[in-house]
């Protein structure tokens, strides 16, 4: 049967939503943005702030197997209401949920598409879906041809884990920087016993904690993500909590999430009382060795092109976004709401060459 016989069925309401995507397997997320926990806590975090969420559910014709689902939030805080994808800044990757079999051709993928966009409910001036990766475990994922696709501004920054960790570091990582950190760790190992945790639930609590506390003082309180991560860390898979300690005290800490292809990094953060010894740098050099341990085939530093991300060797890969105007006021505010994006990225690009030299700012130009 293929996709273009498939049922097109559209899952309203928050709690027919949760319940439709807690039944689905959990190889139907083609990455970790797509676990059934990470949807459930944004959902829960989500509350007051959405008018409305649904799930798109294509079926076989054949046996009512549900083979892809698109959940979809109508976001009301701008000029016009727009779908899009559960995300308001948390979510680096944004595809629709998949079957592992489900493999449409193009044509079919169109056609599935169009036939998508046709049972939308009223109500939003057009669709945008960003920061979609053309690729996730060796296959392009459904929507990454479609005439309609166009090249997102955001570009994403995967580090392959081909070897052993010893290998990596040796034909990966900038030597100055591989130098400086072995210089640093032996001298932190001098103040005291210096340790290396990972762990998920009630064990990393205190040092997520401390994680976001780091990050609200030097970018500012973010209570919705702080919310968000807490309950994602309170579930278990598919977060993890990596943290450097010394003597039993937090000093340095990251947050991210595993899926079968890698671990995606999404927050990092130390104690500004070591800057003279990078904890930040040091916890992510060990959180890459235990990624090595742990069989993941990437470490991800998803998405901003931060300087520090190049010294460990990343290879940055554009995404894509998806773009569907459904009125001439839609297709208005949705070019400016593109045109945005593209000087606001453009912007950052610029600021980061300037005030780091330039070398990782070409590129990143290259993959966008």
């Amino acid at each position: 049967m293929t996709a273009t016989n498939d049922e097109i069925a559209i899952v309203d309401g928050f709690a027919e939503v949760r319940e439709t995507l807690a039944a689905l397997p959990p190889a139907f997320g083609p990455t970790a943005f797509q676990h059934c926990s990470w949807l459930d806590c944004w959902l829960a975090c989500a509350g007051s702030g959405v008018e409305r969420v649904i799930a798109v559910v294509a079926r076989s014709a054949g046996d009512g197997r549900a083979r892809l689902v698109l959940p979809l939030v109508l976001d009301a805080r701008g000029a016009l209401p727009f779908w899009t994808s559960f995300d308001f800044g948390v979510s680096d990757y944004n595809l629709p949920l998949i079957a592992t079999d489900f493999r449409p051709t193009p044509r079919e993928a169109a056609a599935l598409w169009h036939r998508i966009v046709a049972a939308l409910p009223s109500g939003a001036a057009y669709l945008l879906i960003d920061k979609m990766p053309a690729m996730v475990g060796g296959r392009p994922t459904p929507f990454a041809d479609l005439a309609g696709t166009r090249r997102s501004q955001v570009v994403r920054h995967p580090l392959p884990l081909d070897g052993d960790f010893e290998s990596l570091r040796a034909t990966r990582f900038a030597p100055s920087m591989v130098h400086s950190l072995a210089r640093k760790r032996r001298k932190l190992g001098r103040k005291g016993d210096l340790a290396f945790h990972a762990g998920n639930g009630p064990e990393a609590r205190v040092a997520l904690d401390r994680l976001m506390t780091w990050r609200d003082e030097r970018y500012g309180a973010q209570p919705e993500t702080t919310c968000f991560y807490r309950r994602l860390t309170e579930a278990g898979d598919p977060a993890r909590v990596l943290w450097l300690t010394l003597d039993g005290a937090p000093i340095a800490a990251c947050f991210g999430i595993g899926d079968a292809d890698g671990f995606r990094l999404l927050a990092l953060g130390h104690d500004a009382r070591f800057n003279n010894w990078s904890p930040g740098l040091l916890i992510v050099e060990d959180a890459i060795a235990w990624a090595v341990g742990e069989g993941f085939r990437e470490f991800d530093f998803t998405i901003g092109a931060e300087p520090y991300k190049f010294d460990f060797g990343v290879e940055p890969e554009p995404m894509t976004l998806l773009a569907e105007a459904f009125d001439a006021q839609g297709a208005a505010v949705l070019r400016l709401q593109l045109a945005r994006n593209y000087v606001a990225a453009r912007l950052r690009r610029y600021l980061d060459s300037h005030r780091h030299g330039g070398g990782h700012h070409r590129r990143v130009a290259d993959a966008a």
